[in-house]
């Protein structure tokens, strides 16, 4: 080998070594740390709900007092109106003498009576509401899909344990069918057969371990992290603490669920839609003060007035969008009363599954020592030739079943829990 190709080589070779890196341990807390400041799911709500609270805060200072300043030159051989430009409230209308004309304006407007700005502001106070309660029912979501890829992480972190711990017995399941071979107290065909199963189980490890690398690929990108990122979920998937009763958990979901919380602001704000609707058909009461300052001496000076307005016929159409207001708040107090069903459901379903897993978890735990048992004694049998080589492979793939099935379990268990605080609205 010439120089340079060896230091080549060598230089490949260090690169290769310190490129490999260590997988972090990542908590369940971590993970949701993460999905606070980068989870595209909540920036995405948090954008959507302040645009929400800004077009409320808009509606509600109707009730303000609104000022202008409006400047109007003009050339003109007989006089004309012209306005103010769009868009500017308030709007003036000035009349310009002939010939040359300069003009500065100021307008104030200040609304005395009026109830459908009235209405129009406390609607989008509780519309303020309902858009922060729609926030926190995404953000729970986001909580329990993250506590969901997380627990799916650890889940297939324990099942490439049992698929390792499968090789490991197949390795010795090996060694020994050799040794009993050497000494001519085996065949060939046992030989054989166990290096058979040796060579499934790497590939079902491989397999475990590719499924595992891809649930911490859907944890990654649903808190927004850099996919490339070497990652190793930290946990056991293990449910501490008690349950509180059916009762309690179903009237905390009452009062604590962001979904009904939103629910109730959405049928306030329907009922003030009403009210909004019904205040055109008031009289309108604003107050008017307005300033010039021209370049002519007749003209310019302080105005100050009232102005009211009183709808006598517009063909119903304003009782028309009375009625319209009307019929959706009437659809607002069911949607309210079908998430009043649907949450009260969820805890009820969750509740259910919840009993069950802890249950599973216990049969689970009890199937593992009785299939590691199982499997010491055929151990023992099959090297005594008193039992075959199959009732030991079966042993074998009985204890790998029950830790995966235990690994279920105690994901099973996981979320339902994560389904109760979702569904309840608060920690249990």
């Amino acid at each position: 080998m010439n120089w340079p190709l060896s230091v080549l080589l060598l230089s490949l070779l260090k690169s290769t070594g310190t490129n490999q890196s260590t997988p972090s341990g990542m908590t369940l807390a971590q993970a949701l740390s993460v999905a606070e400041r980068t989870s595209p799911i909540l920036l995405e709500a948090k954008a959507e709900a302040d645009a929400a609270k800004f077009g409320a805060r808009s509606a509600k200072v109707g009730m303000s007092p609104k000022v202008s300043v409006h400047a109007f030159g003009s050339s003109s051989q007989n006089g004309s109106i012209m306005s103010s430009t769009p868009g500017v409230d308030p709007s003036a209308l000035m009349l310009v003498p002939s010939g040359g004309f300069l003009d500065g304006n100021l307008s104030v407007m200040i609304p005395i009576l009026a109830p459908r700005l009235r209405a129009m502001s406390r609607q989008a106070s509780y519309q303020i509401n309902s858009a922060d309660a729609e926030l926190a029912e995404v953000h729970a979501d986001v909580v329990f899909q993250v506590t969901e890829a997380f627990s799916k992480a650890v889940m297939g972190r324990q099942v490439v344990a049992a698929e390792a711990a499968k090789v490991t017995a197949a390795e010795e399941l090996v060694r020994t069918s050799r040794d009993l071979f050497d000494v001519g107290k085996g065949i060939e065909a046992t030989v054989q057969r166990s290096q058979a199963e040796l060579s499934r189980s790497k590939r079902s490890l491989m397999e475990a371990e590719n499924e595992a690398k891809k649930a911490v690929l859907d944890l990654l990108a649903l808190i927004g992290s850099d996919l490339a990122s070497e990652v190793l979920p930290v946990g056991d998937n293990s449910s501490i603490g008690t349950i509180a009763p059916l009762a309690s958990l179903i009237s905390w979901a009452e009062i604590s669920r962001p979904r009904i919380a939103s629910e109730k602001a959405k049928l306030e704000t329907a009922s003030w839609d009403v009210s909004a609707a019904k205040g055109q058909l008031s009289p309108q009461l604003y107050g008017s003060l307005m300033g010039d300052i021209t370049d002519r001496k007749d003209m310019g000076g302080v105005t100050a007035g009232l102005v009211m307005s009183i709808p006598i016929f517009d063909g119903g159409q304003l009782r028309a969008e009375v009625s319209k207001a009307e019929s959706m708040r009437t659809k607002a107090r069911a949607t309210l009363k079908v998430a009043e069903l649907s949450v009260e459901k969820e805890v009820r379903q969750a509740w259910l599954d919840s009993q069950t897993a802890d249950a599973s978890i216990q049969s689970s735990e009890t199937a593992v020592q009785a299939a590691k048992t199982a499997l010491g004694v055929m151990t023992i049998r099959v090297q005594a030739g008193k039992s075959i080589l199959l009732e030991q492979l079966d042993a074998i793939e009985a204890l790998r079943e029950a830790r995966a099935d235990l690994a279920k379990a105690h994901f099973d268990s996981t979320m339902a829990r994560a389904k109760l605080v979702r569904a309840v609205g608060r920690g249990l």
